[in-house]
């Protein structure tokens, strides 16, 4: 292979790269305890409480975030229903989980997922 051939080479593979989509959505937990309790991770896709109410659960919502391209339709497996978010009961001492795909206008599928987990002091 001559350098001709080999400099063309190598621009063809940095362009392909660069052709590559990059996602960038996020599907993000809020995580409501009682008065006195301590959340970690609003605002993340792991959120974490813990208080002092000896309830069975709580309040949270989910909500995907951070998003760039035209979105076709949202296909939720866990978590809401339909939208971009919702409002939804936390169940204590159990894994909370939301799981959506995004279809974006271009064809192209992203799929996101996040976790609470609330404990009452039981």
């Amino acid at each position: 292979m001559n350098i001709k051939n080999f400099l063309l080479a190598g621009s063809l593979i940095t362009v392909s790269s660069l052709a590559v989509p990059a996602f960038s959505a996020d599907l993000v937990c809020q995580l409501n305890v009682k008065s006195g309790g301590h959340v970690r991770g609003n605002g993340t896709s792991i959120c974490t409480g813990i208080d002092f109410s000896f309830g069975n659960s709580t309040s949270g919502q989910w909500s995907i975030t951070n998003i760039t391209k035209s979105i076709d339709r949202i296909n939720w497996v866990k978590g809401c229903n339909s939208g971009l978010s919702c409002g939804v009961t936390v169940r204590a001492y159990a894994l909370n989980e939301a799981q959506a795909y995004i279809h974006y206008v271009d064809g192209s599928i992203e799929y996101v997922q996040a976790e609470m987990r609330y404990e009452t002091g039981h």
